[in-house]
């Protein structure tokens, strides 16, 4: 090749072709799977949390697809045997597939965890003693992120078990204090009433709130249990908005819930 007549050798340009290229292969191909798998379309055999996840890893492999071409490409101008390192891959699998093993372990984990279901991105999930949304969902990794921002990166292979909050309703729970002066008739009916307007109010309910009853008689408080059916990973959600309407509810009424107090005796 010649420009403004200098001639550039084929080993200058052609790599800087090829990787022009790939990038614009990757990216083309990114935005077919994008368009292809959009979770804000409905889709007649995939729900938009599968969608998501097999977005993000068909992403995956297309980017680790085309860059091996690539690589090879740019070592067969080099003049090196491309074809001699393929055969020689296909002897040599064995040992990598020893080498490489937990890599194996984390694709083959990562593709299981995808086609049996077990959770997509936009799930909140519980992997060992860490809890959030699924980010991402790779060839040998994943990415969850909690509420607070922090971003854990779990090998696949390690994932063994898996707490999905997003698969199904889940239940809201709150537990109310109140003191012993307080009647129990009173409280009930007041709670009764209160949780009977709730539905309105919270949208991410599913159903209407019960009141279980006593549940438990503390050192200070006789202590209410409430339920409230929700929707997928929405219960931390509705328990905040049921404490905030139980509280406001409870002070209306003049019904005290007990705090922590401390009594200082000074002698003489």
């Amino acid at each position: 090749m010649k420009l403004f007549g200098i001639i550039i050798p084929k080993e200058v340009y052609l790599p800087v072709i090829i990787v022009l290229i790939a990038i614009v292969v990757e990216k083309f191909l990114k935005f077919i799977v994008k368009k292809t798998f959009n979770p804000n379309k409905k889709h007649h055999r995939f729900d938009s949390r599968k969608l998501r996840t097999i977005r993000s890893l068909l992403c995956n492999v297309i980017k680790y697809v085309v860059w091996v071409i690539a690589i090879l490409s740019i070592l067969s101008v080099f003049g090196i045997n491309t074809a001699a390192i393929i055969t020689g891959l296909g002897v040599a699998s064995l040992v990598i597939g020893l080498a490489f093993q937990d890599i194996l372990k984390d694709i083959l984990v990562g593709t299981s965890i995808l086609f049996e279901n077990q959770f997509a991105v936009g799930d909140l999930v519980k992997i060992g003693d860490f809890e959030g949304t699924v980010i991402a969902l790779g060839l040998k990794t994943t990415r969850l992120q909690a509420y607070t921002g922090e971003i854990k990166i779990i090998s696949n292979r390690n994932i063994t078990e898996v707490i999905n909050y997003s698969m199904d309703e889940t239940l809201a729970v709150v537990d109310i204090p109140i003191s012993y002066e307080s009647k129990i008739e009173k409280v009930e009916k007041i709670l009764m009433v209160t949780a009977a307007t709730l539905k309105d109010k919270i949208p991410a309910l599913v159903g209407e709130i019960e009141l279980l009853g006593v549940q438990e008689l503390s050192d200070s408080a006789v202590i209410f249990r409430l339920v409230g059916k929700c929707k997928p990973a929405k219960h931390f959600e509705v328990e905040r908005q049921m404490k905030r309407e139980f509280k406001n509810s409870l002070d209306k009424n003049g019904i005290k819930i007990p705090y922590q107090q401390i009594e200082v005796h000074h002698e003489k």
